[in-house]
C-alpha cells in the first residue's frame, strides 16, 4: 500500500511533533529506498528477499523456523511463503523439517545463498557508510541508531 507523503514542514527542521516525525519518516524512507534500489539493481532481490537472506545469514547455522522469520519481519505467513518460494526457486535457500517437531519448517541458506548474503551485506555496509554515516558523522549516526533502538524497544506491541 503506497504511503501518503507527509506535508513538507514550514522549516527544514520543524520543532512541532508532527513536523519532527515527518522528517524522521521521510529521511528514513529516502535513505532506505536508495539502499533497496541498489540491492534490486545489483542482485535482483526485492526488500523481503534481501531481509530474509540477511536474517538467515545472521542466524545460528544459517537457518531459522519460517514462522519466526515471518513474525520478526512482520510478514503474513502466506506472504512469507511466497518469499521463501522465490528464494528456493533461485537456489538461495531450502526448506528443512525439524527432526524434533514435524510442525516446524526451517528455511536455511544454501551455499549460493550464503555467498549472496555475504555480498549483499558488503554492499549494504558500503551504502550505509556513504549515505548515512558519512552524511551524519559517526557520532550522530550512532545517536540516531541508539534512539531508534530505544523507540523500537518501547513501542513493540
Amino acid at each position: 500500500m503506497p504511503q501518503t507523503p507527509m506535508p513538507a514542514p514550514e522549516t527544514e527542521t520543524g520543532t512541532d511533533p508532527v513536523s519532527q516525525w515527518g522528517l524522521v519518516i521521510e529521511g528514513f524512507q529516502a535513505t532506505n529506498d536508495k539502499i533497496h534500489a541498489a540491492v534490486a539493481s545489483t542482485f535482483s532481490l526485492d526488500r523481503a528477499e534481501a531481509e530474509t537472506l540477511l536474517r538467515l545469514a545472521n542466524a545460528a547455522e544459517q537457518r531459522k523456523p519460517m514462522a519466526a522469520i515471518a513474525r520478526e519481519a512482520q510478514f503474513t505467513s502466506g506472504g512469507f511463503t511466497k518469499v521463501a518460494d522465490r528464494l528456493t526457486e533461485r537456489g538461495l535457500a531450502e526448506r528443512a523439517r525439524c527432526t524434533v517437531d514435524r510442525r516446524v519448517i526451517y528455511l536455511e541458506l544454501t551455499a549460493a545463498g550464503a555467498e549472496l548474503a555475504e555480498d549483499l551485506s558488503c554492499l549494504i555496509s558500503d551504502l550505509v557508510r556513504s549515505i548515512y554515516t558519512d552524511v551524519l558523522g559517526a557520532e550522530r549516526a550512532q545517536l540516531v541508531a541508539e534512539a531508534m533502538a530505544e523507540l523500537r524497544a518501547k513501542n513493540l506491541t
